[in-house]
């Protein structure tokens, strides 16, 4: 039912941060920090980022909440479309916790099926 996404690896080389480009009046060397961004999106500018960039930011957030015995694992949920993160025993691979919990984004698919039937049936 699920079709997984499957660990990020690791990065095996180590580059330099990338900073972003700013549409608008500011320059990209204006952005050095998070409150920076934070300041140029509150002025309505777009700050767009590579693909590059954000798998490099969910590595970092990854790896900050990954602990020594543990590890994440991602899914996408068929049904919902929902993703899935599994927290994995590193030695055993057993789940210690899974959110949200499969059987309940199993229950929500069948709720939007029973509600699209009686949709179509008023029809």
């Amino acid at each position: 039912m699920n079709q997984p996404v499957g660990n990020i690896p690791k990065p095996t080389n180590i580059e330099a941060p990338v900073t972003p480009k700013v549409s608008g009046s500011a320059s990209s060397e204006s952005i050095q920090s998070v409150k920076d961004l934070k300041q140029a999106q509150a002025q309505g500018q777009n700050i767009p980022i590579s693909e590059q960039q954000l798998v490099k930011a969910i590595e970092r957030a990854i790896k900050a909440v990954e602990g020594t015995s543990t590890t994440l694992d991602f899914s996408i949920h068929q049904a919902t479309k929902h993703i899935i993160v599994k927290v994995l025993d590193k030695d055993t691979g057993n789940v210690i916790r899974e959110i949200p919990n499969e059987k309940s984004l199993d229950f929500l698919a069948k709720v939007w099926e029973t509600a699209g039937a009686m949709v179509d049936e008023r029809a």
